[in-house]
């Protein structure tokens, strides 16, 4: 899997672009009162560092170490710190809780999206968000970008299903075609879930 996604991101340019992605940025307004904030699958870090441009704590997590790497120069250039993790969503263990955990377009095999939920709510601080945009299955029938496999899409329903057995309050949940413009990788038309969850308390997460 980092084999993969390092080869993916051995590229002077930035694959997904430099700006943060829209939906993020749509709802910079949740982040202002906030102070922490974990990216997961963050790759080259345009979420990471518009966020930490804001003056926000953040930590950005990928598999990829030349991602990181090039996160950690444009965090540098930018005048602004982001702390970053290399591993696997499988293997994190958060260490502190965060009042926001962020994630766009990170693609897991359908025996993973739970874990995705799970751990994200189990990292948040109480009244923490979880903001997301991920491809939904319907993209497969579209050429903007992101897996060619049904298996690494989600579906809405599913989502509904694990976010309804989950500690939080489902402020956004929704599929919808959007226009990508990020980078090389993401263009054109696409069918994506948009997800805001509220963490309600400290209620432990059964699996």
């Amino acid at each position: 899997m980092q084999a993969f996604w390092n080869a993916k991101f051995q590229t002077k340019n930035l694959i997904y672009g430099e700006a943060p992605n829209n939906f993020i940025k749509e709802n910079a307004e949740l982040f202002l009162n906030l102070k922490t904030v974990m990216c997961l699958g963050e790759g080259e870090g345009r979420n990471a560092i518009f966020l930490a441009d804001k003056g926000l704590e953040v930590e950005a997590l990928d598999i990829s170490d030349i991602a990181l790497l090039k996160l950690r120069r444009r965090a540098k250039e930018s005048y602004v710190f982001v702390k970053t993790r290399h591993t696997l969503l499988e293997y994190w263990e958060p260490d502190q809780l965060y009042d926001s955990v962020v994630c766009t377009y990170l693609h897991l095999p359908k025996e993973n999206q739970k874990m995705l939920f799970e751990k994200s709510l189990e990292a948040l601080a109480p009244h923490g968000y979880f903001v997301a945009e991920l491809f939904s299955e319907s993209q497969i029938h579209f050429e903007s970008g992101g897996p060619k496999n049904i298996a690494l899409l989600y579906d809405l329903n599913d989502i509904l299903d694990i976010a309804k057995a989950l500690p939080c309050k489902i402020l956004k949940l929704s599929q919808e075609v959007i226009v990508l413009n990020e980078g090389d990788k993401h263009v054109g038309r696409a069918s994506v879930v948009r997800i805001i969850l509220q963490k309600l308390d400290h209620s432990p997460i059964v699996p």
